[in-house]
């Protein structure tokens, strides 16, 4: 495309609403509002840039940060084929159910009833709240065995899911349809829980949550549920995968000689937003995950790496791993560097990951591909970083030509923050 065609180009990517940015644009549709993750994009996002792409079922669209499968959960129901990758064991799960096909939606519906009749009968043997230690310290294997789990939910709400995990855990079922069932638990784990969304990142309240009746919210999540599966089993559609691995790695993760049309995605901010932090509860509530240790090490392997044992990785001072990353970022982690060390390491250690990506993206990539790129800028103690403008530099060193950067809004109505697409081609 040359300049002016590109300056040409109708804008219709910018001064987009909230809702046709963030998560709150799935909050009301089929699938995608059974778990919500803030920092996730909007459907109609994913399939404006697909419109804007000209994308058919002759494409093949990858997502290599899957997230809550947003990108392949639309590409299914446009019967469009996708593949997404996805590093954190459990949103790996959640991408998993929601793009997975459902056919016997009648033997879906009877093994959550009967399910729930269990588990209304186990809540209604339970003592009183003043017994919930002697509760706790008998049923010691079946409490979430996060760390304090009391400081993720109050006594008679622990006592409800100390329960549920009993019976779920030993329930037997077809695997699909017992990993609806997790999903349905797991979707209600922060509405019952003295967390709260008011942030991007999750915070506590500092009043404990009341005790609810964690047997009617379940119920009425496992109905929305099931509403949303009838809503769609008429539709057409592609099958869609969701690969457990990191975007560092793609060309290893996805079937070999891998030819990818159309990338849709939006990789982790360099903001130190921490999905491994923010889905602790979840990770340790049916075992995604063994141990603190090896959520670290999720940490680590992620982009940018930012909470618990990544920072001791930034602490000991990360440098650009080659001329381009130094001579991109040189304008910028100077400034960041005299007032922060480790804000200035953890810059660097983000963009000489999304290096790694790039040149990844480059391999699994169609030589027409075309590339759309979802990312929030930053600011470190007043000192900009230009997110979209380095990463399309980095893109650009592997073979791919800017189109344009369009930038949509303006985030968190802080001065200077916005989110953008960065779209790509070849």
């Amino acid at each position: 495309m040359n300049q002016a065609t590109l300056f040409e180009r109708p804008r219709t990517f910018s001064n987009r609403s909230v809702d046709a940015v963030t998560f709150k644009g799935k909050m009301n549709l089929p699938i995608h509002r059974w778990y919500r993750l803030t920092p996730s994009f909007s459907p109609k996002l994913a399939n404006d840039i697909a419109d804007h792409f000209q994308i058919t079922s002759a494409d093949l669209v990858l997502d290599p940060f899957s997230g809550v499968g947003t990108v392949p959960l639309c590409m299914k129901y446009r019967a469009v084929p996708a593949w997404s990758i996805e590093l954190n064991p459990y949103l790996h799960f959640v991408g998993t159910v929601k793009t997975r096909t459902y056919t016997d939606l009648h033997a879906i519906d009877r093994t959550i009833q009967q399910f729930m009749r269990v588990f209304e009968r186990e809540t209604d043997r339970l003592p009183p709240e003043t017994q919930a230690n002697r509760y706790f310290f008998e049923n010691a294997a079946f409490v979430p065995p996060i760390h304090k789990p009391q400081k993720w939910w109050s006594r008679g709400n622990l006592m409800q899911l100390t329960c549920l995990r009993r019976l779920l855990l030993q329930f037997k079922a077809e695997p699909h349809q017992l990993d609806l069932l997790k999903m349905g638990v797991l979707g209600i784990l922060v509405p019952v829980s003295n967390a709260k969304h008011n942030h991007v990142s999750l915070t506590f309240s500092e009043t404990p949550l009341p005790t609810v009746d964690v047997v009617a919210v379940l119920r009425n999540k496992y109905q929305e549920m099931l509403s949303d599966l009838h809503s769609v089993s008429s539709m057409p559609f592609a099958d869609v995968t969701v690969f457990r691995g990191n975007s560092k790695e793609a060309s290893s993760v996805l079937p070999r000689n891998s030819k990818v049309s159309a990338v849709i995605t939006s990789p982790p901010y360099p903001n130190r937003f921490s999905y491994a932090r923010e889905t602790r509860p979840h990770l340790f509530f049916f075992n995604f995950i063994s141990n603190a240790s090896a959520v670290g090490d999720l940490e680590t392997e992620a982009i940018g790496g930012t909470w618990g044992k990544a920072t001791s990785i930034l602490a000991e001072g990360v440098k650009p791993a080659n001329p381009l990353v130094g001579s991109l970022l040189a304008p910028y982690t100077g400034r960041i560097h005299g007032d922060c060390n480790l804000m200035a390491s953890y810059v660097t250690k983000y963009f000489n990951d999304m290096y790694d990506h790039a040149d990844q993206i480059a391999k699994v990539c169609k030589r027409t591909a075309r590339l759309a790129y979802v990312i929030g800028n930053s600011k470190f103690f007043g000192h900009p970083l230009p997110s979209d403008e380095i990463l399309a530099s980095i893109l650009a060193h592997f073979g791919f030509h800017l189109d344009g950067i369009e930038r949509m809004r303006r985030r968190q109505s802080k001065k200077g923050l916005y989110e953008a697409v960065v779209f790509m081609s070849r």
